[in-house]
């Protein structure tokens, strides 16, 4: 995920002064007209409804290069979700290689641009892991390697059609994981304070005075670019203190009983706490479960939902093809477990899932409307050049936010209100 290059783009949007004041006034006033002429259907500004889930509390974890093939493909509770017997990938030689189990908790990083993502993809085959990436594609992780993460599948979801939101890597996936889109980006060329001026999740959670906190266990460095809290890269957000949680303020909250009602938790990728290569995916799994213990101890539990993916797949294989929504996606299958005490017990969800579903999830939660509704930016066209490479055109194709979709799932469905 490290970049080298500084800054390349800057994405400024059209009256992003006026946007923000009538976001400041739709939360104010609570009124559907004040925040009229960012939306295609003003009823999308009704008040948030209150007490239709016990769920208070939303924490969202994203670890980061992990598909679900190579986490979860050979375990025994996955069934027909898993590994196919005999499932193999093309050697380019005309043989063929199969997975094996790797020995080392610790791998070497492997390509997931773009273009590598897309060879592994090949038109929907999936046969390309081995040809673009090499054996290290081919390797997965089993209950021995994963004890703590293995061991939620006894009183948690497992979501077994949850797909990373592009075939690219890690910005652009946690901008729909942030927005709903990433603006038709597909590198990690773009970053940095205060980079991007359009809404995101953050703008409907103020616009309804819905409480909210970025924690960061462990603080990694933004121009340097080895971060992966990308909220600072929204102008509003960039310097604000809510971003700068840290691990400790997390769990201080949680002592204190004063957990805000939607939470982001960012793990250091520096530090190799969030599982990326060649970290050693025994400390992120242990950095999980402390806060997921804390979670569970504290007097929140009774009222949260704790969400754990991966924001794309690293790399690794996975049999199971993407459907395409749009010209950027959906990606490879990564793995996702929903932990609540209303989450269905032992239960794989087959549900089509991408990053959007976990706003769509905020959204109906607290009431809010979507993002699709009040970003129209990339309705018709996104940007072009070497940032993004969907383009063929002399305009790049369309990437509304997703959360209009209906044929991406909300994780209602992991429940049992």
């Amino acid at each position: 995920m490290t970049t080298s290059r500084p800054p390349t783009q800057t994405q400024e949007v059209t009256d992003a002064i006026s946007r923000r004041a009538l976001l400041k006034g739709a939360a104010i006033l609570g009124a559907a007209g004040a925040a009229a002429p960012l939306m295609s259907a003003p009823k999308a500004w009704a008040a948030p409804s209150a007490g239709s889930t016990p769920i208070e509390h939303i924490i969202i974890s994203s670890q980061e290069n992990r598909s679900f093939d190579h986490y979860y493909g050979f375990a025994p509770f996955v069934g027909g979700y898993g590994v196919p017997p005999g499932y193999a990938q093309p050697d380019g030689a005309g043989g063929s290689v199969a997975p094996y189990h790797f020995t080392s908790l610790s791998t070497p990083d492997i390509s997931h641009s773009w273009g590598a993502m897309h060879r592994e993809y090949d038109g929907g085959a999936m046969d390309g892991f081995y040809t673009t990436d090499g054996i290290n594609a081919l390797g997965y992780y089993t209950a021995d390697d994963l004890p703590y993460y293995y061991s939620l599948f006894d009183d948690s979801t497992l979501c077994v059609n949850y797909f990373c939101s592009q075939l690219g890597p890690t910005w652009p996936n946690r901008f729909y994981l942030a927005a709903g889109t990433s603006g038709g980006i597909t590198t990690n060329g773009v970053w940095g304070y205060g980079v991007f001026d359009y809404p995101m999740i953050l703008d409907l959670l103020d616009a309804f005075g819905i409480t909210w906190k970025v924690y960061n266990a462990g603080w990694d460095s933004v121009p340097y670019g080895n971060t992966d809290n990308v909220f600072v890269f929204w102008k509003k957000y960039a310097h604000d203190m809510r971003t700068r949680g840290s691990k400790g303020s997390y769990l201080n909250d949680l002592r204190r009983g004063r957990l805000p009602q939607v939470s982001f938790i960012i793990p250091s990728y520096a530090r190799g706490w969030d599982e990326h290569p060649p970290a050693d995916i025994s400390v992120g799994m242990g950095l999980q479960q402390e806060l997921i213990t804390a979670l569970r101890d504290s007097s929140a539990w009774d009222t949260s939902a704790y969400v754990l993916t991966y924001d794309e797949s690293g790399g690794y294989f996975d049999h199971q093809r993407p459907p395409q929504l749009d010209a950027f996606g959906l990606g490879i299958r990564v793995p996702t477990w929903v932990i609540s005490p209303y989450a269905k017990k032992s239960h794989l969800e087959p549900t089509l899932y991408e990053h959007t579903s976990t706003l769509k999830f905020i959204e109906r939660v607290f009431g809010l409307p979507t993002l699709a509704s009040v970003n129209h930016d990339f309705d018709t066209s996104t940007p072009v050049g070497s940032n993004y490479q969907a383009a063929t055109g002399q305009v790049g194709p369309p990437a509304p936010p997703r959360d209009g979709l209906s044929a991406v799932g909300d994780l209602m469905e992991c429940f049992d209100f």
